[in-house]
């Protein structure tokens, strides 16, 4: 079974694998080496420029992937919090409709008692 990185790296097209190339998870990856020519110089500068400024290339698809789910996060918790303030309105009028009925019920018995008191 893979690892998380590996099935990352898999789905989102992270790193591309040669399959003439396979690379057990203890070896360290092969490197064919190539003349060095101008262009790679630059590039491999800006790419150690981008990785001194802590910044950290993703691919578009993951990233509006994460925004998406932080998106759905965020309305979750409103429609959560609109819900706990509806449970919690709900069980104090639930609260003072108990009360109420129980002083109705008491004033009822009272009143029986007087009904009975001056009729008999």
């Amino acid at each position: 079974m893979s690892n998380y990185e590996d099935r990352m790296a898999e789905k989102y097209n992270f790193l591309k694998k040669d399959n003439s190339e396979t690379n057990t998870p203890n070896e360290a990856p092969t490197q064919k080496e190539e003349p060095i020519s101008e262009e790679k110089i630059t590039n491999d500068e800006s790419v150690t420029e981008n990785q001194e400024s802590d910044s950290l290339l993703v691919p578009l698809d993951a990233w509006n992937t994460v925004l998406n789910q932080l998106g759905n996060l965020h309305e979750s918790s409103q429609l959560m919090a609109e819900a706990r303030e509806r449970a919690a309105k709900a069980e104090a009028e639930a609260d003072f409709l108990r009360e109420k009925l129980k002083n109705t019920r008491q004033q009822l018995e009272e009143s029986q008692k007087k009904k009975r008191f001056f009729f008999f």
